[in-house]
């Protein structure tokens, strides 16, 4: 007999209701052995421990461009591109590219007329989004207004590739 039953008697009774109900009495039991339903999340969803990591949050990211930088932009996007690669191969950008204020008439970026940029990051808070965009070289190079970037935690509905 554990300690637990021996300490406390009444706790053997839980032993004979069945498992559902005992999770209502014990929610420990309710993330390892009850079923999940979806009616009732609140109730036997997984219970997170200090030894699992919180899930990071996604963040919807639309920065502006500067007044008349559109030469300064297409300079310096080369580079813009190396700086990023590491984020988008570690996953910490899930997408991102221009905001056009038009629909292009071709390929060529010079006739594009770029509103800014926007990405989705997966970060813990808004200031580590905010430090990954101070960092760039858009910014860096007065391409980005910064102080009209807009952040928002989103949670997506669906993906496709």
């Amino acid at each position: 007999m554990s300690l637990f039953r021996r300490l406390n008697p009444i706790a053997t009774q839980f032993t004979s209701i069945p498992l559902p109900a005992r999770t209502l009495l014990r929610p420990s039991i309710a993330s390892s052995s009850a079923p999940r339903h979806p009616s009732f999340p609140g109730i036997i969803s997984p219970i997170r421990t200090m030894a699992t990591p919180a899930k990071k949050t996604e963040w919807l990211v639309v920065i502006p461009d500067k007044e008349g930088v559109h030469e300064k932009r297409l300079e310096v996007r080369p580079k813009h591109f190396e700086g990023i690669k590491p984020f988008e191969e570690s996953g910490k950008f899930k997408m991102g590219g221009a905001v056009l204020n038009e629909v292009p008439k071709d390929g060529n970026p010079q006739n594009f007329s770029f509103y800014g940029s926007t990405i989705i990051v997966v970060a813990d808070t808004k200031e580590e989004v905010l430090d990954i965009i101070k960092k760039d070289i858009y910014t860096e190079n007065g391409v980005w207004d910064i102080e009209k970037v807009q952040i928002w935690p989103v949670l997506l509905a669906f993906r496709n590739p």
